[in-house]
């Protein structure tokens, strides 16, 4: 049986206590051929997949269907998640530095101390998404709808989020020194947050 977010199995190597990834018997670190796992990987048939702790830098997920994909701590550095759906999606601790995320959807996402730095969000849905603890230097939030959203504490220096909906996102104690917020909408919770030279 497949691992799944809510059916995890053990990986089969002797005396190994991780979980299997999804389609596979075995936790990354006994992948025989991590290459050929990712060009298996079928994108819009990886709903509640269990990916954590894969590197998935060589893999095309653009479009894809990770809605309640436990990825957390995975590696996504410069990985194409254009349009994905990643509602719900566990991305805790995960690596998506440079990642592409144009467009996808990432409401209910959970991306807490999840590294985005330099990553491009624009037009993303990040809607009660949590990104407590979050480092997102440069990261790019143009447009994206961070309604009811929770990037507290995290680290955004010099994110953009020209034309983003904040309204009702809970910035407190985050790091926003050299943000862009020019022509953003709605009214967020800037409590104890770092605005030095933030520009509006």
């Amino acid at each position: 049986m497949s691992s799944l977010h809510y059916n995890p199995v053990r990986c089969a190597a002797e005396g190994c206590s991780n979980t299997a990834l999804t389609d596979s018997d075995h936790c990354w670190n006994h992948i025989a051929d991590p290459s050929d796992y990712c060009r298996r990987l079928d994108p819009q048939h990886l709903r509640c997949a269990w990916l954590a702790g894969a590197d998935l830098r060589g893999c095309n997920l653009e479009g894809a269907n990770l809605e309640g994909a436990r990825l957390s701590g995975a590696n996504l550095d410069s990985v194409n998640l254009r349009r994905a759906n990643l509602r719900f999606a566990f991305l805790d601790g995960a690596n998506l530095n440079r990642a592409d995320l144009t467009g996808a959807n990432l409401e209910f996402a959970v991306l807490g101390g999840a590294d985005i730095s330099g990553a491009f969000l624009t037009g993303a849905n990040l809607q009660r998404a949590n990104l407590v603890g979050t480092r997102g230097h440069r990261t790019n939030f143009a447009d994206t709808n961070m309604y009811f959203s929770r990037p507290g504490n995290a680290d955004l220096e010099g994110a953009t989020f020209a034309g983003a909906n904040l309204q009702r996102a809970i910035f407190r104690r985050a790091n926003l020194r050299g943000a862009n917020l020019q022509n953003t909408t709605g009214t967020a919770n800037f409590e104890n947050a770092n605005l030095e030279g933030v520009s509006q």
